[in-house]
């Protein structure tokens, strides 16, 4: 029985295909590559990136005052009003998620971010040593809005307050308004 010539076609085309993934089997074999895809990037279910915030306040420094005049224990209004709202919601969010919050129009930078001791003020600095903090070298920082932060250190996925700073004392930087009326004074200066 004579097959016509539509189904030899047909078969020789599925012995062409079966053919040619009998050879690409063959060669994925001798290379010994990975025949099924896997995603170029996967999040580790372990970092602590992927965990929400917790916090913790039993570490903060409220006894005394700053040589600015800022006392270290915050009011109840700051507290209610400003502090604890932030840290719950922060505590909403994964660190991934606080990690890339930024701020600035544009230079824009990290909003909350770790820094390493030395940076701060001196005034700090002495008084981290003093309430036995100085085995952590990285300081986190909040920054809630304005001026205000929050300045403490994580362990893991616990994020520990250790001082409120409504006016940016601890940490102070110049206005790049401020650093342009200078950079015009020294010009002048120049003249």
């Amino acid at each position: 029985m004579n097959k016509k010539p539509k189904e030899k076609r047909e078969i020789r085309e599925q012995l062409e295909r079966e053919k040619k993934e009998g050879k690409k089997a063959r060669l994925l074999a001798s290379l010994n590559v990975e025949t099924s895809k896997q995603p170029r990037t996967q999040r580790d279910p372990n970092s602590i990136m992927q965990l929400n915030m917790k916090w913790c306040c039993k570490q903060a420094d409220l006894d005394g005052k700053w040589s600015w005049g800022q006392e270290r224990q915050w009011s109840e209004q700051d507290w209610n009003t400003i502090i604890q709202p932030n840290l719950e919601m922060f505590s909403g969010l994964t660190w991934a998620d606080i990690f890339a919050q930024q701020t600035g129009t544009k230079e824009r930078h990290n909003k909350h971010h770790e820094m390493e001791i030395s940076e701060i003020i001196t005034e700090a600095i002495n008084r981290w040593e003093e309430i036995e903090l100085d085995q952590y070298d990285t300081i986190f920082r909040f920054r809630l809005s304005g001026k205000k932060r929050l300045w403490g250190y994580r362990i893991t996925h616990t994020f520990k307050l250790v001082w409120w700073d409504p006016t940016h004392q601890i940490y102070p930087t110049k206005k790049k308004s401020d650093a342009k009326k200078a950079n015009k004074k020294k010009k002048a200066n120049k003249r």
